[in-house]
C-alpha cells in the first residue's frame, strides 16, 4: 500500500464504499426532489368541484355557487333519513357562497328525491342551489313572510362530497 505525501493512507476496499455510498445518498435526493415537483405538477390544475357525473369540472360562477354579490338564505331540511345529511349540506352549501340560516330535520317520511323550494321567485338561485347539491327538483311556492329564499329538503338521492369534514 503506498501513500501520497500529504494524504491518509486508506484501504483499497474502502473507497469504492464510499464512492457508492455518495451516489446513493445522489440518487435519493434526486428522486425526492422529482417527486416533490411530480406532486406539485399534478395539483397545479386540479380542479375545485366534483361534477355530478363524476367528472371534475372547473369552478366558475355558473357551476353551483351563490352569484355574487347577493346574499342568498337558505333553510336545509334533511327529509333522506340519513343522520348528519342537514348538516353536511349546509357547510358544502356555505363553502359554495350559499347563506345558510337554518338547518333541521324534518318529520315524517323519508324522502326519496331532493326538492328544492324558491318562495321568493328568484328561479336562477334555486337552479344554482340544484347545480351545488347535484340533484333535486325545483318547486316554486312565493311566500312573502318566508324569511328564507330557498329551502331544500335534502332526500336520499343527495350524496355529499366525499372530501373530510372540517371539525
Amino acid at each position: 500500500m503506498s501513500t501520497t505525501p500529504g494524504w491518509p493512507s486508506m484501504p483499497s476496499h474502502e473507497a469504492p464504499r464510499r464512492q457508492r455510498r455518495g451516489w446513493l445518498i445522489v440518487a435519493l435526493l434526486t428522486m425526492v426532489v422529482l417527486g416533490a415537483g411530480a406532486a406539485w405538477w399534478g395539483r397545479r390544475n386540479t380542479p375545485a368541484v366534483e361534477s355530478t357525473t363524476g367528472t371534475m369540472a372547473a369552478l366558475d360562477d355558473s357551476s353551483g355557487r351563490a352569484p355574487e354579490n347577493s346574499r342568498v338564505l337558505v333553510r336545509v331540511l334533511n327529509a333522506s333519513g340519513t343522520r348528519g345529511y342537514a348538516r353536511r349540506a349546509t357547510i358544502e352549501l356555505r363553502d359554495r357562497g350559499f347563506d345558510v340560516v337554518e338547518y333541521d330535520t324534518e318529520r315524517g317520511a323519508p324522502r326519496s328525491a331532493t326538492l328544492i323550494v324558491s318562495h321568493t321567485g328568484h328561479r336562477d338561485w334555486a337552479e344554482r342551489l340544484q347545480r351545488a347539491v347535484g340533484t333535486g327538483e325545483i318547486e316554486a311556492r312565493p311566500d312573502s313572510l318566508r324569511y328564507v329564499d330557498l329551502t331544500i329538503f335534502v332526500g336520499r338521492d343527495w350524496k355529499p362530497s366525499t372530501e373530510t369534514l372540517r371539525p
